[in-house]
């Protein structure tokens, strides 16, 4: 149960932060990166195992992939401009961040 919990929370995170990366620049990133660490630690601090919080990072990684992928419809969601770069580096200095921190 703990590892779904996990998971749905990781991709949660990682749907919300896609869609609101883009809203009302650099405030919409801002929100997205602390949203994902906030997401990632509060997975740690539920359920006390830094486990979790990789399963949740790796849900919420899924994601992201996806949103800077190519979809059916040549769709993408996550561009490689400068908007997109910061998203990405800052999303993941706040998981590592997030996974550093104690589980407990």
């Amino acid at each position: 149960m703990k590892i779904i919990a996990s998971l749905v929370a990781g991709a949660a995170a990682g749907v919300a932060a896609v869609f609101l990366h883009l809203f009302l620049p650099p405030f919409g990133i801002a929100l997205a990166v602390v949203g994902t660490f906030t997401a990632i630690w509060a997975v740690g601090r539920s359920y006390g195992k830094r486990k979790y919080k990789v399963l949740a990072t790796l849900a919420w990684m899924f994601i992201f992939t996806r949103g800077a992928s190519f979809g059916n419809g040549n769709e993408i969601f996550i561009q490689g401009d400068s908007l997109g770069n910061y998203f990405l580096a800052f999303s993941f200095i706040a998981i590592i961040a997030a996974l550093l921190l104690p589980a407990n």
